[in-house]
């Protein structure tokens, strides 16, 4: 293999073609590990990284640049034919099951009509990148193709083309450099509107009140007396006004300003917002519009209008996403959320599987965004022709997991219902908003249970007087969130059709019952360091006749990790592991070790692990606090979202003994966790990762007995925490128990 690739190079640099050859490893599943990967990293870099990605379940990706590479690799090689071959070769070269010439993935098979979406690699040096570039875009001058750089994201190479003739395509798919060719997704969605003739009183903005704003990525929003009042007086747009059908985005900002009073319940508890009109998507009736656009569209209208930090996008692909690679459109929607600050609520996306008695999709490409707050849709009501029971997931709301087992939707909410009548025809019990001319229309879908989640972050953010914080108000909505009653099934089927549940409106959300208490931590935690309160302020009131603990506790913890687009699987490149719990007594430790506190615990138990609680507890779905329960064990699986909710009736009797007999003290502790190949190139950087994260607990007095406000914030004065409440504005109302 090296032999090859050493001709392929010297015949290249004759050609003036200075692109590296690309090795595809496959490994063994122990060499998914980070200690194997570190080992296969030794033999394959050399002074600089050469694995530059992740590529399907168990693959990796080498790139060689030069002679000099070919000899460091075959000297560290014939190390293994040695009397005494390193550890690291050995362990490196046990790991891989075979090594072969990477071919580019050929997902199209164009005629002269096609639109192409072709990647190039990255190799992640500039100058090599800068190479490839120009060899590429001078390749497609030669051949007369048409070709533009998308504006996906800033570390993938991403070009559209057009005008590839059948020849030209046949020495594409030869192109040192090219990892994928496939045909450029189109976009579109689906409005059939059923009207009524019902009427709603007209929402009116109170004067003197401020309001925050919500920026509608969509297909517009018409000019109609309900929401007139709303709009923002600046708006965005690429279309001329009789290329767009405002249909879909009226119904999403309907919902948005009217959503409890159409639905009669208070879902949001929202006020109301300004309305930005961003229309990103024309009628498609008349014109398509493609994947790259269509997030060049996006970009423009969020980075032109930086105030706006809460932005609602109900669009998306009818395309499933992978189970390992992350869409390039979701990491362009992290890109942009990264760089401008902003919080994008995004649709889950809706599949018509149910019509064929078929199992649901998976989340679609979009909808696998990290930054983002992807919503699902939860069933409203039940007739007699619907698929779901009431406050189940819809039928068409597409489900989790997204690649890498990651948690996808982020939360539900109302969307509608939906079934077959006697002849299989599909019947839709809807929820309400407004059609173009203004009547009272229905519908169904993710896209517009989403509006009502961007109410409620909007409506948060709009509270709180503190400075615009998109972990903090993902955190609040997670947290808040709540599996209904009616919703009996096991966790795992929780967690894959309605995410953390079904979020609180925004008075729930910030405001305590007088025997509960919610602490929140925001901090970045550096490699290396880590966080360990021995003196966390758990309520000692909380200890029943028999002297054992009791209550509730709820754990959230949100973090923006370090994400890497060409690691495949492993684009979420940190981690956070969270420990809160009990212990008996302190001691001193040895301080001459590394990253040792010099306080310690003895006796510690976690107690958001499963191992703790009863087997009948964990599978229980019937009881009250069964919708509220996560006992959920996150391994080693990177979760930038992870939730627990804990009661501590459920421990086993031995563990209850062990762990909550009373007197016990109490102890968090937060670890980072970071990949490989970010500690590789940070070292490289000369830099130090580090990854923010946001952590809420909530303690319940399950018993009632006490102000477990009160005491826990004695408890923090007693401990000299620097500690404050968050911030309210004055305007908000006061909030009256009785």
């Amino acid at each position: 293999m090296l032999s090859d690739i050493s001709g392929a190079l010297a015949n290249k640099v004759e050609r003036n073609n200075y692109v590296p050859s690309i090795i595809k490893l496959k490994v063994n599943e122990e060499a998914l590990a980070k200690s194997h990967r570190k080992e296969i990293a030794g033999i394959f870099n050399t002074g600089k990284i050469n694995l530059i990605g992740i590529y399907g379940e168990d693959e990796i990706l080498v790139k060689i640049d030069g002679q000099s590479d070919i000899q460091a690799i075959r000297k560290k090689l014939e190390n293994a034919d040695n009397a005494f071959p390193s550890f690291t070769t050995i362990v490196g070269l046990s790991a891989i099951t075979n090594a072969e010439e990477f071919k580019p993935q050929i997902d199209v098979e164009p005629d002269n009509e096609t639109i192409l979406k072709v990647k190039l690699f990255n190799y992640g040096n500039s100058d090599l990148n800068a190479i490839l570039i120009k060899l590429f875009e001078g390749f497609c001058a030669e051949k007369s193709i048409q070709c533009e750089r998308a504006s996906y994201s800033a570390e993938l190479n991403i070009y559209r083309l057009t005008e590839v003739t059948p020849d030209a395509f046949d020495e594409l798919k030869d192109f040192d450099g090219v990892q994928l060719v496939t045909e450029m997704p189109a976009y579109d969605i689906t409005l059939d509107e059923l009207t009524e003739d019902n009427t709603i009183a007209i929402k009116k903005p109170k004067a003197g009140q401020t309001y925050p704003i919500v920026g509608v990525l969509d297909t517009g929003i018409a000019n109609i007396p309900h929401l007139a009042p709303w709009l923002h007086n600046k708006s965005f747009t690429k279309y001329h006004e009789d290329d767009t059908n405002k249909g879909h985005g009226t119904f999403v900002a309907g919902v948005l300003i009217y959503g409890d009073e159409l639905e009669g319940m208070n879902y949001t508890g929202f006020d109301g917002c300004k309305l930005f009109e961003a229309i990103v998507m024309p009628d498609i009736r008349r014109q398509k519009i493609y994947e790259d656009e269509l997030i060049e569209h996006i970009r423009e209208a969020i980075s032109k209008n930086d105030e706006i930090k809460i932005w609602n996008l109900s669009l998306g692909t009818r395309n499933e996403a992978d189970l390992y690679e992350f869409s390039d459109f979701a990491k362009a929607l992290d890109e942009v959320q990264e760089q401008h600050d902003v919080l994008i609520c995004k649709s889950a996306g809706n599949c018509e599987n149910f019509k064929m008695a078929a199992p649901k999709s998976r989340i679609s490409k979009s909808a696998d965004t990290v930054r983002g707050l992807v919503v699902g849709s939860l069933t409203h009501d039940k007739n007699g022709t619907d698929i779901s029971e009431k406050y189940h997931p819809s039928p068409f709301s597409r489900m989790g997991p997204g690649p890498s087992y990651l948690i996808k939707p982020d939360v539900v909410h109302m969307g509608g219902n939906a079934g077959l009548d006697h002849r299989n025809n599909p019947v839709y019990n809807t929820v309400k908003s407004f059609a173009p001319d203004g009547s009272i229309a229905n519908n169904v879908g993710t896209s517009f249970s989403t509006p009502r989640v961007s109410a409620i972050a909007a409506g948060l953010d709009s509270m709180l007087n503190e400075k615009f914080n998109p972990l903090l108000l993902k955190a609040l909505i997670v947290h808040s969130a709540r599996y209904p009653q009616e919703m009996q099934m096991s966790i795992a089927e929780k967690l894959n059709g309605a995410g953390f549940g079904l979020p609180s409106n925004i008075n729930d959300i910030l405001f305590n019952q007088p025997n509960e208490i919610t602490l929140i931590l925001q901090d970045t935690l550096e490699k290396g360091n880590f966080i360990d309160i021995l003196d966390f302020p758990f309520p000692q009131s909380m200890i029943d006749e028999d002297g054992y603990f009791y209550g509730e506790v709820t754990v959230t913890l949100v973090t923006a990790p370090i994400l890497e687009v060409s690691q495949g699987a492993e684009y979420c490149q940190s981690n956070i592991d969270v420990m809160f719990g009990s212990y008996d007594d302190k001691v001193e430790r040895d301080t001459t070790k590394p990253t040792i506190n010099p306080i310690g615990a003895d006796g510690r138990q976690n107690v958001l692990a499963t191992a703790v609680y009863s087997k009948k507890a964990a599978q229980d779905t019937s009881t009250p606090f069964a919708t509220e329960r996560m006992l959920v064990s996150y391994g080693d699986k990177y979760q930038p979202v992870k939730k627990w909710s804990v009661n501590f009736d459920d421990f086993t009797n031995a563990n209850k003994e062990k762990y909550l007999k009373a007197p016990k003290n109490w102890y968090l502790k937060l670890e980072g966790l970071f990949r490989h190949f970010t500690e590789t190139k940070c070292d490289m950087q000369k830099i130090i990762p580090s990854q923010e994260f946001c952590l809420i607990v909530t303690i319940k007095d399950t018993k009632k007995k006490g102000n477990i406000y009160n005491e826990v914030t004695q408890l923090l004065n007693n401990f000299s925490f620097i500690h404050s409440n968050v911030k309210i504005k004055e305007e908000v109302r006061i909030r009256l128990n009785g």
